[in-house]
C-alpha cells in the first residue's frame, strides 16, 4: 500500500522533478494538439495542473490522491478560465462520480503514473470504463533503457535495466517499463496502441542532472539539446510513451 503523504512530501523536493515535468508536458501538449480535447481527464495532476498550460478545452476533469496537491490545484483553478471538477481520491474509487458528470473524454492523461502503481492493471481497466470508442489515452512512464540506466549498467551499479534504485524504492516506485513492457500492459488491459515513441535523453541520475543545473555546467539550451537528441536515438530516452484507444 503506498504512502501517499509521503510520497507528496518528497516529490516537492525530488532534485530535477521539476525539470522533468516540463520536458513531461512538452510530449503530452504535442500529442493534445493532434487530437480531439475538448474534454480532457487528467490523472495524478502533482503540483502542475495540465490547465496550466492550455486553456482551449470545454471541461477538464482532474483526479488527484494526494492531499495537498489537491489543495494546490483547488486554488489555482479558481484563477483559470473553463469548467474544471477535482476529485479528491483514487481514480478507481471515483470512476462512478465522474461518470455522474456526463462527460465524453476526447483525451485522458497519465503522465509518470503507472510505474508507481501496486496494481497497474486497476487503473487501466478504470481509464477504461471512462473511455468512449474515440477517446485517447495519453500514457508515458519512465524507461529502462534511458541512456542513465544503460550507464549504470556498465559501471556495474545494477545488474539489470529493471533493477530498481535507491531513489526509486524511496519514491515508492514499484517497476521500470521497457516499451515492450509498457505495451504488453496497456494491451492486457484491453486497448489498442496507436502511437508510441521515447524523449529526452539524459546521460545522469535526477541528483546528478539537478547538480549540473545548479553548479552552471549545463543550462536550458543543454536541456534543449537533450530533447532533441532523441531523434538519434530513438529508443534510449528518459521516459517513453504511448497512445491507445479502447478495443
Amino acid at each position: 500500500m503506498r504512502d501517499i503523504k509521503d510520497y507528496t512530501d518528497k516529490y516537492v523536493d525530488e532534485p530535477f522533478e521539476a525539470t522533468m515535468v516540463e520536458i513531461r508536458k512538452h510530449v503530452v501538449i504535442d500529442h493534445y494538439r493532434k487530437y480531439r480535447h475538448e474534454n480532457i481527464l487528467e490523472i495524478g495532476c502533482g503540483m502542475n495542473p495540465f490547465f496550466l498550460d492550455v486553456d482551449d478545452f470545454e471541461n477538464m476533469v482532474i483526479v488527484e490522491p494526494g492531499e495537498s496537491f489537491v489543495d494546490n490545484a483547488h486554488k489555482l483553478a479558481m484563477e483559470q478560465k473553463g469548467n474544471i471538477h477535482i476529485f479528491s481520491g483514487f481514480l478507481e474509487e471515483q470512476v462512478q462520480n465522474i461518470q455522474s458528470l456526463g462527460i465524453h473524454f476526447d483525451y485522458i492523461i497519465l503522465s509518470s503514473v503507472l510505474h508507481e502503481l501496486d496494481d497497474p492493471q486497476k487503473m487501466l481497466h478504470a481509464i477504461h470504463q471512462l473511455c468512449g470508442k474515440d477517446t485517447i489515452v495519453h500514457i508515458n512512464v519512465p524507461n529502462a533503457n534511458s541512456v542513465h540506466r544503460l550507464i549504470a549498467i556498465e559501471m556495474g551499479l545494477i545488474e539489470d535495466i529493471h533493477e530498481q534504485s535507491d531513489q526509486m524504492k524511496k519514491m515508492q516506485r514499484r517497476r521500470t517499463y521497457d516499451m515492450d513492457l509498457l505495451k504488453e500492459e496497456v494491451e492486457r488491459a484491453g486497448f489498442t496502441i496507436t502511437d508510441s515513441g521515447s524523449y529526452f535523453v539524459k546521460p545522469f541520475t535526477h541528483l546528478q542532472m539537478q547538480k549540473c543545473l545548479d553548479m552552471g555546467i549545463i543550462d536550458e539550451k543543454v536541456l534543449v539539446g537533450l530533447e532533441k537528441l532523441i531523434k538519434y536515438i530513438p529508443q534510449f530516452g528518459a521516459g517513453i510513451y504511448v497512445d491507445v484507444q479502447r478495443v
